[in-house]
């Protein structure tokens, strides 16, 4: 990677590829460096660590680009739950066994192995909360040691960095919010800034037929089936139906361009660039 002299630097996470974009400027950001890399899925012990080792060899080459680094995890590496309210909490450490108790009744034993994080939301909101193998946590910031010039900033899992960039679409809404990756859904709603449910599925969901699937066996975990809009971001699809699909309408979210990167080439840093 060429020595530059800011910015920064953002990395996507998945089974098949690694991508990073390096952003310019404050007010008028532009792309001056982009790369991927294919990755091997099963490469390793875990689905990870393919990912991983093309990321060491991205962080050795970025050691004295002076920036700040964002790393986005797939979905495919992450558990999500929803954890309910609950006003007994009185510190971070009750509230981290609180969610991790969450976890391991889904998840049993093993999940005393992950990292945690919980989403804000208000007070007697139920909250998103993330789980990610504490081993590729650690070896991420690993590759980003305190000597270098390179920064790790964040550790973002992709519905996080997607649902804050288009939040403002689902403010005072009653709404699904879809995120299609190859071989993976993650389906979220939300009323009224709070989160009522998530849902992170393997499998196909290469057609809207196959969204409109999920949204049905899922809607009876919210009750009843109005909303105010189905909001999918799928950056493999060139196009999101904007009619109704089986009783469902979706509405395609699209990132914003940005200078450096044309349209025809942004599917593959999609991800990334849903941290800027």
């Amino acid at each position: 990677m060429k020595r530059t002299l800011g910015g920064r630097i953002l990395i996507a996470l998945a089974p098949e590829s690694l991508s990073f974009v390096r952003i310019e400027g404050v007010f008028r950001r532009r792309v001056s460096e982009k790369h991927t890399i294919a990755c091997d899925p099963a490469f390793g012990a875990d689905p990870w660590q393919g990912a991983l080792a093309a990321l060491a060899g991205i962080a050795e080459g970025m050691k004295d680009a002076k920036a700040k680094v964002t790393v986005v995890l797939s979905n495919h590496f992450v558990r999500y739950t929803l954890v309910p309210w609950s006003a007994g909490l009185s510190n971070a450490e009750e509230e981290t066994a609180f969610v991790r108790y969450c976890f391991a009744k889904v998840h049993g034993d093993r999940s005393k192995a992950w990292d945690l994080r919980l989403s804000r939301a208000p007070a007697g909101s139920a909250r998103i909360a993330s789980a990610v193998d504490s081993a590729l946590v650690q070896a991420i910031r690993a590759s980003f040691p305190a000597g270098a010039k390179a920064k790790l900033a964040s550790v973002q899992p992709y519905l996080m960095s997607a649902f804050n960039r288009w939040r403002s679409l689902v403010k005072d809404a009653r709404a699904w919010f879809l995120l299609v990756e190859h071989g993976r859904a993650c389906l979220a709603h939300v009323e009224s800034g709070r989160w009522t449910a998530v849902r992170n599925a393997r499998g196909s969901f290469e057609d809207p037929t196959q969204w409109a699937a999920l949204l049905e066996r899922e809607r009876h975990q919210v009750g009843g089936s109005e909303t105010s809009g189905i909001y999918v971001h799928a950056p493999g699809r060139r196009k999101i139906p904007s009619e109704e699909v089986q009783g469902w309408t979706f509405r395609g979210l699209a990132l914003a361009p940005v200078e450096g990167l044309v349209a025809a080439e942004a599917e593959p840093f999609a991800m990334a660039l849903c941290a800027i």
